[in-house]
């Protein structure tokens, strides 16, 4: 799936009491700190660009009240940041709580593994936009002890990633998760370092679209 980026607003007039940009970002005329700093950061620009596709999609499909004091709250992170790593960090959140929405899961390409070590993947991919992908993973672990007996184990690493000849990696920590594009409807996860994940959780495998 390939989505075309525009360099929108942060959210749509409007909607918030708190001051927003009506018609985009301006880059020729950047309005506060934090938009000077999404002007000169091509990575922050193309979340920027997620954020509002996807909140769209959200108040689509979603509760709209809870979608919209959630973007509140996220553009009151934004505003406050000093820096680009400060920014990211709630464009990402953001961008991975959206991506969960069902406007998010509508809007995204969905794909899945099912593994013979009793993990069960599911990777979500929105994008490129820009040569970025946002992209949320997760695997739950169903043990010998059956899920009756509550032997399940589930956990998930979300993020914005650069995309570079098919190929994208994410990381946690000391944990480093590669993505590779196999096919347009297929994936490679594999996964390196300490990863700590929850026990018996692997995200590596083959993810097939859904």
């Amino acid at each position: 799936m390939r989505v075309s980026r525009s360099v929108s607003a942060i959210v749509i007039a409007g909607l918030f009491a708190v001051p927003v940009h009506a018609a985009g970002i301006d880059c020729a005329k950047p309005g506060s700190a934090s938009d000077h700093m999404i002007c000169q950061d091509k990575s922050l620009l193309a979340r920027d660009a997620m954020v509002k596709d996807l909140y769209v999609a959200a108040l689509k499909r979603d509760d709209a009240g809870k979608i919209r004091e959630r973007q509140r709250r996220w553009i009151t992170k934004v505003q406050s940041c000093s820096d680009a790593t400060c920014v990211r960090q709630p464009y990402d959140d953001q961008i991975g709580s959206l991506l969960r929405t069902k406007g998010g899961q509508g809007t995204s390409a969905d794909f899945q593994s099912n593994g013979a070590d009793g993990n069960e993947g599911h990777l979500v991919i929105y994008g490129p936009v820009d040569g970025f992908l946002a992209v949320s993973l997760s695997s739950t672990y169903v043990g010998s002890g059956g899920a009756d007996a509550g032997d399940v184990n589930a956990d998930g690493i979300d993020s914005v990633v650069g995309l570079t000849k098919e190929h994208a990696e994410l990381s946690r920590d000391e944990c480093k998760v590669s993505l590779d594009r196999l096919t347009a409807t297929t994936w490679r996860v594999s996964q390196a370092g300490q990863c700590n994940f929850a026990d018996g959780v692997t995200m590596q495998g083959t993810y097939h679209k859904d």
